[in-house]
């Protein structure tokens, strides 16, 4: 297994010997960035289990390397300008696109069910990622396909959550068609349109069955990056009857749980309720 290369040249494996001072410390670090904000001396010490006196000694130096701040009323502790910069570079480098197969092979096991990502592209929702079952795909859904905003489950998802500037000429678009697929799905006005997108926010997902393809059910939830913007939705694909679609279903609970775990890898502020429904 290849591990880190240190600065002599030589490769750090992963049960070398490292420094258990930097360890230790790391514990101090990790408490601040689980605390819901800043930490008396005592509190931060007893979330890293480690005596108060031994904390302040660590603390002192990661104030001077701008890993901690120390507030000047109070003397509380909380995260320093270079932890928020090594969290920002750490970020950048991860993208959706390079994480996001893994967590669709695992949905797709444990449901049983072909599982899709996609990212608004092309003025839509479009397709990025696939993690299959025979039973399922169809023929003129492939990668790079560009989905109805209004009557797929991943066009509702970004019609919920992506900026309306940026989804409003498609939105009045499949409105106005009387015969298109909005019409046939009751959706005739934006009226109709906000009410259909405000029960999918209260839920972080949205639900379509029998629209775009018939016969098929889908659920999709959003993904949020670190400035807790969407950049692409997961949606469970199913037949239509055996897919169960009800909000507190096992599908649902699932996907809740893999979209929350992918933000928080990007960053995103968490989303208890996704991650113990």
């Amino acid at each position: 297994m290849a591990g880190a290369v240190n600065n002599l040249g030589s490769i750090e494996r992963p049960g070398s010997t490292g420094i258990q001072s930097v360890e230790i410390g790391a514990s101090l670090l990790r408490a601040l960035a689980q605390a819901k904000g800043s930490l008396t001396l005592t509190a931060l010490a007893g979330a890293a289990g480690m005596p108060p006196g031994k904390a302040h000694k660590y603390l002192a130096s990661f104030v001077r390397s701008g890993l901690v701040a120390q507030n000047e009323i109070g003397g509380r502790y909380d995260l320093g300008p270079f932890a928020l910069e090594l969290g920002l570079a750490a970020m950048r480098r991860i993208a959706v696109m390079d994480i996001a197969q893994a967590a669709l092979d695992d949905l797709r096991d444990q449901l049983g069910t072909t599982v899709s990502m996609a990212v608004w592209a092309n003025h839509g929702p479009t397709i990025v990622r696939w993690a299959e079952t025979p039973d399922i795909m169809s023929l003129t859904i492939r990668i790079g396909t560009v989905m109805p905003l209004l009557t797929s489950s991943f066009g509702r998802v970004f019609a919920a959550f992506l900026d309306r500037r940026l989804t409003q000429v498609s939105m009045q678009a499949e409105i106005a068609d009387p015969a298109g697929l909005a019409a046939r799905a009751g959706l005739r006005g934006l009226a109709d349109v906000d009410a259909l997108l405000g029960e999918f926010r209260a839920h972080r997902m949205a639900v379509a069955v029998n629209l775009v393809d018939s016969g098929r059910a889908a659920l999709a939830a959003p993904v949020f990056d670190h400035n807790d913007r969407i950049v692409a939705a997961i949606a469970v694909i199913g037949i239509q009857g055996r897919l169960d679609v009800a909000w507190d279903g096992k599908p649902a609970r699932e996907l809740a749980a893999a979209v929350e775990k992918l933000s928080q890898r990007l960053g995103a502020r968490p989303n208890p309720v996704a991650l113990h429904p």
